[in-house]
């Protein structure tokens, strides 16, 4: 079933704060180097010391929205120390939020060149591809970041995401478990994959036994009254917009 794009947004808010995503800026412990921010200008240092700092600094930047910013900053780390894949994993996502594919697409295989065994940055990538609908590539990068780290939540449910979407369901809510997630929300995010999938139908019964389970679940709650309105609107009879036009100018 093929539904209008306008039904599709207005279930985009009722996702769970905890859904698919990238790694945030910050998700490294703080290399001891970056206090050398606080040093005074004759401190001397090595090129990867300086690479840390640069890196501290982007972090720094990505959190207060200053984008531009921190790339500049990731770039200057790679001129200090250009075997940085965490600078390189940065920039990649980056580059996709800016939508520019082929940039994160480059920095993206940069980085896994450098620490093909990182499970951050294959957790990326999995989302970067899972936001590509490319399913079973999204599937192939978390499942190895899940080799080299099982209990990392965000790869589990960005795995339970590209699963839902190729139609596992119940692989899809064993991820969701993984994750840290409970039932109700777990359906939640079910429900949202079938709704990207045009299943709006679907996506309201989901979304419906997930207030059953969990009554003061924001994002469930949000997710049956926007999956109601979107099936409103598909369900309503569409009037030609010439009739219309001709409606109104006779004052009908």
């Amino acid at each position: 079933m093929r539904i209008d794009r306008r039904l599709i947004a207005a279930l985009i808010p009722a996702a769970l704060l905890c859904a698919g995503c990238h790694a945030g800026p910050a998700r490294r412990g703080e290399h001891p180097s970056a206090r050398l921010l606080e040093t005074g200008p004759g401190a001397k240092v090595s090129k990867r010391q300086a690479a840390d700092v640069e890196i501290a600094m982007g972090r720094t930047m990505e959190e207060s929205g200053d984008v531009a910013g921190a790339e500049a900053a990731y770039a200057r780390a790679l001129e200090k120390d250009p075997r940085r894949a965490d600078a390189e994993g940065r920039l990649a996502v980056l580059a996709h939020r800016r939508g520019d594919e082929a940039a994160s697409d480059d920095h993206f295989a940069k980085a896994l060149k450098l620490s093909p065994d990182d499970p951050e940055i294959l957790c990326d990538r999995g989302y970067s591809l899972y936001l590509r609908r490319s399913w079973a590539d999204a599937e192939a990068h978390l499942r190895k970041a899940l080799a080299r780290d099982p209990r990392n939540a965000r790869a589990h449910n960005n795995l339970g995401l590209a699963l839902a979407r190729q139609g596992d369901r119940d692989g899809a809510m064993a991820e969701f478990a993984r994750a840290g997630l409970d039932r109700a929300d777990a359906q939640a995010n079910l429900a949202l994959a079938s709704a990207m999938e045009g299943r709006i139908d679907e996506a309201r019964e989901l979304y419906a036994a997930a207030v059953a389970a969990k009554p003061d679940s924001p994002s469930a709650r949000e997710g049956l009254r926007a999956a109601g309105v979107a099936l409103a609107s598909r369900d309503a009879p569409r009037v030609d917009p010439a009739v219309a036009r001709a409606s109104a100018a006779r004052g009908d």
